[in-house]
């Protein structure tokens, strides 16, 4: 009796030891599917590990999101040991801690997905990867569904965090779910919701996908791929490039990936790599004139004005619209021929395309060949008038420019309310000059307390600007307000000694104030200095 006991022992420690030997051969089969994967920081130390799964060919797999959060890249090792980068995230969702991803161009094994859910208390397998052969088998102790048609499995199991990312599949070998032992359940999600998840063109700026800095697939709609690729290059850093050459992979004949990658040439100041890519772009795409028309813009980029005027062209005579007659006139313009710019440009705002830019465009060149205020401000008023009420950014520059043409036309307050209704426009996007100009205008018109305050809030964010609180100084001076003026004009001397005009508004203000021996003094300091006016003040007050 004693030795059958003890062979029952050896049996069953021989069974809990090898695992695998139990495993059905479906189940065998579908490890070929399962890999480790590593995702490392930006200084290429490790940042977290886990199991994964492929689904679909193309390298398309999925796994835990966790792992990816704060990664900056990350590769997969699979059962034949290939070791093999992670090319882009294709969803994730962080409540359920599942992604969706692809691998870099390899041809992997297959899990197939099962076609019913498991039931409670049915035969599972948590299947590890290949080289380790420690798979475990499991029970189902309670299932869920949810969003209708997915399932949530609570599991009786001993498997561990290193089995995280494993699939769950049944004794046929069939992925039911993904396993995550971080909870204080053991359970698997359903990997049909991972492998659901899809890509849109706003996915780019959704928080849980921002989390990592592997770079987000592009969509397989062409417009919503378009939209995703302009918010990478809104968003920067290195994955832009990287989406761009995606795109062109997936619309190889679609212009809007070839000018991309020519403009980001540009920016990295490589010209002939640009032109080169819209000559490639002109063999492959399908919409010749808007690639003759995206050739042009490169080359008037590039400086290449000759060049630029062929292509727009070229592209105007394949489709005349009225857009190319645009490029041409900035192309004209920038040649220095203004009036042949001036007459495409006022012909256009007869044409479909009437907007406030021609009317703008027309008014540069105008004002290139010397023309009257008269003729500017009318052109101003028509580039206001055609915009859309209530006005937006777009409007922005009109009103600028109107507002300092009507500067220079000495209508200050009509100046004033233009320049208000660009602040309005560009809220939180001014710069300190802005309102340095327009204090400066305001003085013109004697409307001194507005001046005072845009200069203020000209220093105050800028206050590392001498001619800023120069200004300031002298029209608190101008105003009577002498304490204030001796504050900003010390603030003057005290950023550079060597600064005339702050010792002659300090010795002003001081003498005016009836501090005449210190005042002298500072006026004949800025008479070292150089400062023209101050022999006049001298005279005044000695």
């Amino acid at each position: 009796m004693t030795q059958i006991n003890n062979l029952i022992i050896a049996i069953t420690a021989l069974i809990t030891c090898c695992p695998a030997m139990a495993q059905p051969g479906a189940v065998k089969k579908a490890v070929d599917a399962v890999f480790t994967l590593t995702t490392f920081k930006n200084d290429g130390s490790i940042l977290a590990t886990a199991k994964g799964v492929f689904i679909a060919q193309g390298g398309t797999a999925v796994s835990l999101w966790s792992p990816f959060a704060g990664a900056d890249h990350a590769v997969i090792v699979d059962a034949k040991g290939n070791r093999i980068p992670v090319d882009a995230i294709m969803g994730a969702n962080e409540i359920y801690d599942l992604s969706k991803f692809r691998i870099a161009g390899k041809e992997t094994a297959v899990i197939t997905k099962a076609d019913k859910p498991a039931s409670v208390g049915a035969e599972v397998w948590i299947l590890s990867e290949k080289k380790s052969g420690a798979h475990i088998k499991a029970s189902v102790k309670a299932a869920e569904s949810f969003m209708t048609k997915y399932m949530y499995y609570v599991l009786e199991t001993d498997a561990g965090e290193i089995y995280n990312g494993c699939p769950v599949v049944d004794n046929n070998g069939r992925l039911l779910g993904i396993f995550n032992g971080n909870t204080s359940t053991k359970n698997a999600t359903d990997a049909r919701y991972a492998s659901d998840f899809t890509i849109n063109g706003l996915s780019q700026n959704e928080p849980t996908l921002k989390q990592t800095n592997i770079r987000i697939a592009l969509p397989e709609d062409q417009e919503q791929a378009v939209v995703a690729m302009m918010i990478a290059g809104e968003n920067g850093g290195e994955n832009y490039e990287a989406t761009i050459n995606d795109f062109i992979r997936q619309f190889p004949s679609a212009n809007d990936g070839y000018f991309s990658q020519a403009m980001l040439s540009l920016a990295k100041g490589d010209t002939l790599k640009a032109q080169n890519t819209m000559q490639d772009a002109l063999k492959k795409v399908s919409d010749k004139e808007e690639a003759h028309f995206n050739y042009a813009r490169v080359l008037f980029q590039s400086g290449m004005l000759d060049k630029a005027l062929e292509e727009i062209h070229s592209a105007y005579a394949i489709s005349p619209q009225p857009q190319y007659k645009q490029m041409e006139a900035q192309i004209l313009y920038e040649k220095g021929e203004y009036q042949q710019a001036y007459d495409i440009f006022l012909n256009l705002t007869k044409s479909p395309i009437r907007n406030g830019e021609l009317f703008y465009q027309a008014m540069q060149a105008k004002q290139k060949m010397n023309g009257t205020d008269a003729e500017l401000l009318a052109l101003l008023d028509s580039a206001v008038a055609v915009c859309d009420t209530p006005y937006t950014v777009v409007a922005a520059p009109y009103f600028l420019a109107r507002g300092f043409q009507l500067d220079k036309m000495e209508q200050y307050r009509k100046a004033m309310a233009d320049l208000y209704i660009y602040e309005a426009l560009m809220v939180g996007r001014l710069n300190g000059e802005f309102y340095f100009l327009r204090g400066q205008s305001e003085a013109k018109g004697k409307i001194f307390q507005p001046a005072l305050n845009d200069l203020a809030h000209a220093v105050y964010i800028d206050p590392k600007n001498i001619v800023y609180w120069a200004e300031l100084a002298s029209l608190y001076l101008r105003v009577g307000k002498y304490e204030e003026a001796m504050k900003a004009a010390k603030q003057c001397t005290e950023m550079d000694a060597e600064a005339s005009e702050g010792w002659l508004i300090l010795g002003v203000s001081q003498a005016e104030s009836g501090n005449k021996t210190e005042g002298i003094k500072n006026i004949e300091k800025a008479q070292s200095l150089g400062n023209e006016q101050a022999g006049q003040f001298l005279s005044k007050y000695k």
